[in-house]
């Protein structure tokens, strides 16, 4: 019962202590704990995975850096899945901060050559250009009319993986990544309806209620915040940023939850001790 007593009485410092350690960890060695899975990122990963070999998958990329606390997870696990299972893929950015966020991504934390990749061969990237609706359904329909050469200034005839993609029909899935949550809209009419196209997409969490009406007839998955960023990462098995917070906020919260429980049994325990100096 002296052991059950001094549960009640340990420093609380120590539960700070414990608390920042176990918080610390997955910041910087992210596990992937288990994690629910919804049925739009599901069917997400499993749109790509399902693909054959050396599909190509076009990336109409519309990423925001004041956003990417919520969505780097997202775009970082997608790569790394895409990369992983060999897909030839297309990037064209539809805002000024999407070619900065992607060199980042593919000259730093997924680089395409640690998979194998050659750059013209197996990806190819197209830079900049304001589309909106109207370019979007400019794209879909002649690629060469809107992007003559890459982002580096390569006419597109040179790059050997870009021979026989023209236009919406040497694309095997769209992958569509928006911020302005009626965007969503552009996809669907450009893409889907006249060219059946499959698409997926990201976006943030706000902008999932405007996804899910689409969802699955015109947008085979979508993922919509962190969250979903998060469910990605430990279905695909690449825990990265979404992963380290989720298993940080899951792990530091024990020790928590252990003193609590020493709390409780110390009460107990000094309450079943004193009942019976009383008898």
């Amino acid at each position: 019962m002296s052991v059950l007593s001094k549960l009640g009485k340990i420093d609380y410092r120590w539960l700070y202590i414990t608390s920042l350690i176990l918080t610390a960890i997955p910041l910087v060695y992210p596990i992937g704990l288990s994690v629910t899975l919804s049925q739009p990122v599901k069917d997400y990963y499993s749109a790509i995975q399902d693909l054959p070999e050396g599909s190509v998958i076009a990336v109409s990329f519309g990423g925001s850096a004041s956003l990417l606390d919520e969505q780097e997870a997202q775009f970082l696990a997608t790569w790394k899945t895409i990369f992983s299972l060999g897909h030839k893929v297309l990037f064209y950015s539809t805002t000024e901060d999407g070619p900065m966020i992607l060199q980042d991504h593919l000259g730093d934390k997924v680089k395409p050559e640690d998979y194998g990749y050659t750059y013209g061969e197996d990806y190819v990237e197209l830079g900049f250009s304001p589309l909106g609706e109207p370019g979007e359904a400019s794209f879909a329909a002649n690629i060469r009319g809107v992007y003559a050469a890459d982002k580096y200034g390569t006419p597109l005839d040179d790059l050997p993986m870009m021979v026989d993609i023209n236009d919406y029909s040497g694309i095997d899935l769209l992958m569509f990544q928006y911020t302005a949550c009626t965007s969503i809209e552009w996809v669907v009419r450009q893409w889907s309806v006249p060219y059946q196209t499959k698409v997926i997409a990201t976006t943030l969490g706000c902008c999932g209620p405007m996804a899910a009406p689409y969802y699955p007839s015109q947008i085979e998955g979508f993922l919509s915040g962190s969250g979903a960023g998060t469910e990605l990462e430990v279905l695909s098995g690449n825990p990265g940023p979404g992963a380290a917070m989720s298993d940080s906020k899951s792990i530091g919260i024990l020790p928590q939850l252990v003193f609590i429980a020493f709390g409780n049994i110390a009460y107990f325990a000094n309450k079943y001790m004193k009942k019976e100096d009383d008898q």
